[in-house]
């Protein structure tokens, strides 16, 4: 019996460690996954912001919307910092080697990206119109949008990646849960079995010395003085 009940102890204990393990290891993806998820929102905006420059330009002039006064430049610049940030900022560690493979990709993309970014505000700043359309060439299908596309396809895989650990974790959650129950309602069950036997040998080990006695005792009455009690003390 306490054998048994040590058994359910250690079972549910060690259940509750895997439960603890998993947490952390989800907590760790998780992260990795909210990292990834800046990246991809800051390629979009970096990218926002660029279109807004081009359109400054064809409104005030390529000079004024990559000068000091082009908001839409500026804002371009601070998503360009904000991205470089993230980019150091993301817990690599928590990556697989074949995503690690993959993130250390993505800074030489948006190097590449920016290198003709910056080409394509020299372009801009000419204000001719040959010019703007040589930028908008590089903006939809040129360098610039060949390195950007690279950049997209690198954090889309990691997405996808670090989705697929975190469904296989939770399956792993799942399955971690469903052995501790059986093995604890197993061994609720032996308990019970356990008990109920003890509980038949015990009530047997008394009610038959009773009947015994109560047998003699009826003897007795009647007038046998012949009755003895041949007991196991046991």
């Amino acid at each position: 019996m306490t054998m048994l009940v040590i058994i359910t102890v250690l079972a549910g204990r060690s259940g509750m460690e895997s439960q603890d393990d998993i947490s952390m290891r989800m907590d760790r993806l998780e992260q990795a996954e909210d990292d990834v998820q800046a990246l991809t929102y800051y390629a979009a905006d970096i990218t926002g912001w660029q279109g807004l420059v081009v359109a400054d330009a064809g409104a005030f002039g390529g000079k004024t919307a990559i000068g000091p006064k082009g908001y839409n430049r500026e804002g371009e610049l601070e998503s360009k910092k904000a991205l470089y940030e993230a980019i150091d900022a993301t817990h690599v560690e928590y990556l697989t080697e074949a995503e690690r493979a993959q993130f250390d990709k993505l800074r030489p993309a948006w190097d590449e990206f920016f290198v003709w970014d910056e080409k394509i505000m020299e372009l801009i700043a000419l204000d001719t119109p040959e010019a703007r359309a040589e930028a908008m060439n590089s903006i939809n299908g040129g360098e610039a949008a060949s390195a950007y596309s690279e950049s997209l396809e690198i954090t889309a895989a990691l997405t996808d990646s670090l989705a697929k650990r975190v469904a296989a974790l939770k399956q792993e959650a799942a399955e971690v849960k469903s052995d501790s129950e059986r093995i604890l309602f197993g061994a609720l069950i032996a308990v019970v079995f356990v008990a109920a036997g003890l509980s038949t040998v015990a009530t047997r080990s008394v009610v038959r010395p009773l009947g015994t006695v109560v047998a003699a005792l009826g003897r007795l009455a009647r007038g046998d003085l012949t009755v003895r009690l041949a007991m196991n003390r046991r």
